[in-house]
């Protein structure tokens, strides 16, 4: 009965807040810019709307296994829903709002999603970002706290509507992640052929410290860990005497992270990250040992490493950093702007 009355609740929230939008021209349109205060005190900065695709997205739920059409403010909600929790500081949820609004812009500038064609973006996470219906996702909250959530995401998008983050006059590139572990990465570093991007540098982040992905350690048993590699070495022998994994770190980048790993005799050379993704780990900021009958790997951060880090936000906004301090650290000398689709 509880839930059904909850869904009624929420249900008539979202009515009074979506239904004025749509009468004025849908989520994200402002029908004028007047008398509108500037997000960051200063003084206020448009980006031309003809860039920004004044549309719905074509987004395809890769749950349903379907295209859905969207306002874009609209799937903004469900992006911070999805990728940050509702119990995160106001300020942080802000600041997802504007990088997941910028990220979206981006790629469908950039031609959309690349896995799903005619889509502008995709729901995975992996691919392009997290995305969930908000009522879906207010049905997973305590009951005593749904209303509270729903009503933070809400006001966190809404007051940021129609902000973007820019560096110079074009839109930035606003990757994201978990949890850095104290030191975010470089662009140039994470990914090959990532070029050197002079806002997606590694910056020293002290803020993250109470995310469970600080730091962790994670079991193998040696069958599982040689059977992991040998998907990708074929038969080479990934393992020495006394199940030692015959891997050793060639090259890290200047947060400490693995970017290139010999493994097995041969001397075959892998990515940090293809490791990861094979071994199942946290992060490419790992080490290990073995012990008897397993190997642990010690590792530290959740994610690629590189632009925000989520925990750190929510850490920098409970120490009364406001959400445009709070990208100006992690994307440096950018600025937040406003879609002007006049």
């Amino acid at each position: 009965m509880w839930k059904i009355l909850l869904l009624y609740l929420l249900s008539l929230f979202l009515a009074l807040i979506l239904l004025p939008a749509s009468l004025v021209g849908g989520w994200w349109r402002w029908e004028s810019r007047e008398g509108i205060r500037p997000l960051d005190g200063a003084p206020a900065k448009y980006f031309p709307a003809s860039e920004a695709w004044v549309r719905d997205l074509k987004i395809y739920c890769t749950v349903q296994k379907k295209m859905l059409d969207l306002p874009l403010e609209e799937y903004i909600a469900g992006v911070v829903a999805a990728e940050m929790p509702a119990s995160f500081h106001p300020e942080a949820l802000k600041a997802q709002a504007i990088i997941a609004r910028t990220y979206a812009l981006v790629k469908v500038r950039q031609g959309g999603c690349s896995k799903n064609p005619g889509a502008d973006l995709c729901t995975g996470s992996t691919c392009c970002q997290a995305w969930e219906d908000i009522r879906t996702v207010a049905e997973k909250w305590p009951e005593k706290e749904a209303s509270f959530y729903l009503e933070r995401i809400l006001n966190a998008v809404e007051s940021t509507r129609g902000a973007v983050l820019m560096y110079r006059e074009d839109l930035a590139q606003t990757v994201y992640h978990s949890t850095c572990g104290g030191e975010t990465e470089a662009a140039a570093e994470a990914w090959s052929g990532g070029g050197d991007v002079p806002y997606l540098q590694s910056v020293e982040c002290n803020f993250c410290r109470h995310s469970p992905h600080y730091t962790g350690e994670q079991e193998m048993d040696p069958a599982s860990y040689a059977a992991a590699l040998r998907k990708e070495s074929g038969a080479l022998p990934v393992l020495g005497e006394g199940n030692i994994p015959l891997m050793e770190v060639v090259s890290r980048s200047g947060s400490g992270r693995n970017m290139l790993l010999r493994i097995g005799n041969s001397g075959q050379l892998y990515r940090g990250e293809e490791i990861r993704r094979l071994l199942g780990l946290p992060s490419t900021y790992f080490r290990w040992q073995a012990e008897g009958d397993r190997i642990i790997f010690y590792t530290r951060g959740y994610g690629h490493g590189v632009g925000l880090c989520q925990y750190g936000a929510d850490g920098m906004a409970s120490q009364g950093y406001t959400f445009p301090e709070i990208l100006q650290f992690y994307y440096r000398e950018t600025e937040v702007r406003l879609l002007n689709d006049h």
